[in-house]
């Protein structure tokens, strides 16, 4: 059936359409139920999305669209549309599978994909596909095929460069915010280091949710080459180039379900790095008791990672690190960012477990690209960060993405708890650090988050501040107060 587009000042968080409820008869569908629709241009592109019903909001020949649709589509108001009434997604029938734990192929893995991307999968079958493949894992091919299919469905950022190189980390360690350093330190050193990042999954704040406090994070492909010729490197958030559009849309339900499968990490992290055409890859695998992974674990991953990129040609190399406590003092956008320019500005101090592990990691990443000889690259990224290069490296990063460097102080509504008698820390649970910055409104609120006084081995008084709480509104920041007293301790003296 053929309507007009009208735009709705309305946003979603999905794509939604809203159709009159005489054109919902005509065309037979019902609340919630699904639709296609088809632009009608020679370019033409076709989206399913989840439709609601009205009386007045739009007319017998309109269809009211929601912002991510419009975003989603390019449509223009008053254009004409082809609207019908969207059957069962084959593809569940390929999730179906895998939830019976059996393999994937290549095409059907392409065919999940695709729907993911075309919005013809709701958020509760997507959830069901997460679900099947954290319940019964995934073989090597298989992974290699989903970042086959998630490469397939998005873009790639082609820049004309020799060597491109790249770091991320699998995550779940509060603070440990060493990617803008790193970037930073690369750049300086004249090597291009398009850092695309995805947000927060189960963290108070990933990369872009940091960087986000102070620049823009979403740009077109073009732009992004514009940054890059001009600062050989940059930190944005990768779903806004639709370069892993799929991924993207898989994150967001693995926020809500609050897992982070193996096999979607190991695909979600590589088809990144392909996408954006990084050429050497390093990777940061924490473990300790706290991580996502032990000791033992974080091995069988590596293993896994270095067969992969081996397999996609690409020179990869992952390094351990142990992740017991946070990194860092802040936990939480504007915190990081704190710290992040703490240690980058050499008039000022910064944390130290976070300069090391961020010259460490740079380090490594200067001797795969052969900026340094063997065991030469922490002395050459520890030169780069003294002499204050990094520091105007990750300026020049910043204001060319829209933003600049400025002295940010976390909110004033706040709560600080202190200890209850002298001694030793000896334990810091990480997923409770990482859950209180999380209900004190991170990520989304940048200037909330949770500030650690004190780490692993260090000697504290009686009274003496070992946590503190920030909040952008005293009623987050109660119900804060609330979890932690639930959930104490979560710094342990002895």
């Amino acid at each position: 059936m053929e309507l007009r587009i009208k735009f709705l000042k309305w946003s979603a968080g999905i794509p939604v359409a809203m159709i009159n409820s005489k054109t919902a008869s005509k065309i037979g569908v019902h609340p919630l139920d699904r639709i296609t629709i088809k632009s009608k241009h020679k370019k033409s592109k076709e989206v399913s999305s989840v439709v609601d019903i009205t009386e007045t909001l739009v007319k017998k020949n309109e269809i009211g669209i929601s912002h991510e649709l419009k975003s989603y589509l390019n449509f223009k108001n008053n254009e004409k549309v082809e609207v019908n009434l969207s059957n069962s997604p084959y593809a569940l029938n390929f999730i179906k599978k895998k939830l019976n734990n059996k393999a994937l192929t290549q095409k059907e893995l392409d065919e999940i994909m695709e729907d993911i991307v075309n919005n013809s999968l709701s958020e509760a079958e997507i959830a069901l596909f997460i679900t099947a493949v954290y319940k019964n894992g995934m073989s090597l091919n298989e992974i290699t095929y989903l970042i086959n299919s998630i490469v397939k469905t998005g873009s790639t950022l082609k820049i004309n460069k020799k060597i491109v190189v790249d770091k991320h980390s699998i995550g779940g360690i509060p603070g440990n915010r060493t990617t803008p350093i790193v970037v930073s330190i690369c750049a300086a050193a004249g090597l291009t280091i398009p850092k695309n990042s995805s947000r927060a999954i189960t963290s108070a704040a990933g990369t872009a949710d940091v960087i986000e406090t102070i620049a823009k994070v979403e740009f077109s492909i073009k732009d992004i080459k514009k940054i890059i010729k001009k600062t050989n490197g940059c930190m944005v958030w990768g779903g806004s180039l639709g370069l892993v559009p799929a991924d993207e849309k898989i994150i967001r339900i693995e926020k809500m379900l609050k897992i982070d499968p193996e096999p979607q990490l190991l695909a979600s992290i590589l088809s990144k790095k392909i996408a954006a055409g990084s050429k050497i890859i390093l990777i940061d695998i924490p473990y300790g008791e706290g991580a996502k992974v032990n000791k033992q674990k974080a091995l069988a991953l590596k293993r896994k990672f270095e067969v992969l990129g081996k397999y996609f040609k690409k020179k990869l190399k992952c390094v351990l690190t142990l992740g017991n406590q946070p990194i860092g003092n802040g936990v939480g956008p504007v915190l990081e960012l704190i710290d992040v320019i703490n240690v980058l500005n050499p008039e000022k101090k910064g944390p130290k477990d976070l300069e090391d592990k961020a010259i460490f990691l740079a380090g490594q990443i200067l001797e795969l690209a052969g900026k340094s000889k063997k065991g030469r690259g922490e002395n050459l990224a520890r030169q780069i960060l003294y002499s204050g290069k990094a520091f105007k490296k990750f300026k020049e990063i910043i204001e060319a993405q829209g933003g600049r460097v400025i002295n940010l102080k976390p909110s004033k509504i706040n709560h600080s708890f202190v200890a209850k008698k002298s001694g030793t820390i000896f334990r810091i649970e990480n997923k409770k650090i990482n859950d209180l910055a999380r209900v004190a409104g991170c990520p989304i609120d940048k200037f909330a988050g949770v500030f650690i006084h004190y780490h692993l081995n260090e000697k504290v008084k009686k009274g003496d501040k070992i946590l503190t709480i920030y909040a952008e509104t005293k009623s987050r920041l109660n119900e804060a107060i609330k979890y932690y007293k639930k959930i104490y301790p979560v710094i342990h003296i002895r």
